[in-house]
């Protein structure tokens, strides 16, 4: 998947590009994208391999994905819950947000990277 059409989504959410976690989670939606079943161990399959990709430490990841994701939540909520399908009374953990993602993109099946 092109990351521009990821990158596009998280605008409509308002994680602009002044976020670390921008970045950081269209990384790992495409990580998602490419093999469904890194959702199950997030932090080996997905948040260790952005953190390498990026020269980062891997706890730095997650914060701040979990940042975007309290701006997000603050800018757009509504869109949160169309993404995901289903009601949210309350901002979706970091984990939950890249399973949110990645199904809206395979619903969606764009064009493969």
């Amino acid at each position: 998947m092109e990351i521009f059409f990821i990158y596009q989504e998280l605008q409509t959410l308002g994680v602009t590009a002044n976020y670390k976690g921008r970045k950081q989670i269209a990384l790992s939606v495409q990580l998602a994208l490419q093999n469904e079943d890194r959702l199950n161990n997030v932090v080996k399959e997905i948040y260790w391999v952005v953190a390498d990709q990026l020269g980062c430490d891997r706890s730095d990841i997650e914060r701040n994905i979990r940042t975007a994701i309290r701006a997000a939540w603050k800018n757009n909520p509504r869109r949160f819950q169309e993404l995901a399908g289903y009601p949210m009374c309350s901002p979706p953990c970091a984990s939950e947000l890249l399973s949110i993602l990645t199904t809206y993109f395979q619903r969606r099946q764009l064009p493969a990277r």
